[in-house]
């Protein structure tokens, strides 16, 4: 059985909505890091659970330093890069990946307080 996923216009507007979050998950690998609503409905929705691990494993240790982190996901194509700066445009980590079939897009996330969340929820 293959499953569909959502379209970028789609998973806009499901985010869109997301304005607060009502429930908070433990991430399994980083058991430190924490994701919003709006992030597992993101991971539901593009298929990019992988997109929260490698946030909660290599980004997250930043933390320490930068109190509070911008995420980018920018996919073209079958290929993405993220990219976590310091809100004000410095990047301080890139990692490319190969093959994603992840909807295409610049997607934007917040991670502070050892907590990863889209910005409405801010």
């Amino acid at each position: 059985m293959t499953t569909l996923k959502a379209s970028p216009n789609e998973i806009r507007e499901a985010l869109m909505h997301c304005t607060g979050s009502e429930h908070w998950y433990r991430h399994p690998l980083a058991r430190a890091c924490l994701y919003t609503d709006g992030a597992k409905l993101f991971a539901e929705m593009a298929g990019a659970y992988w997109f929260l691990d490698i946030v909660a494993t290599e980004v997250l240790p930043f933390q320490k330093k930068e109190e509070f982190i911008v995420v980018t996901l920018a996919v073209t194509g079958s290929k993405a890069v993220i990219t976590a700066d310091d809100g004000n445009g410095q990047v301080f980590w890139t990692r490319g990946i190969d093959f994603t079939d992840c909807p295409e897009g610049a997607w934007k996330f917040y991670l502070q307080n050892n907590t990863f969340f889209v910005p409405s929820e801010y």
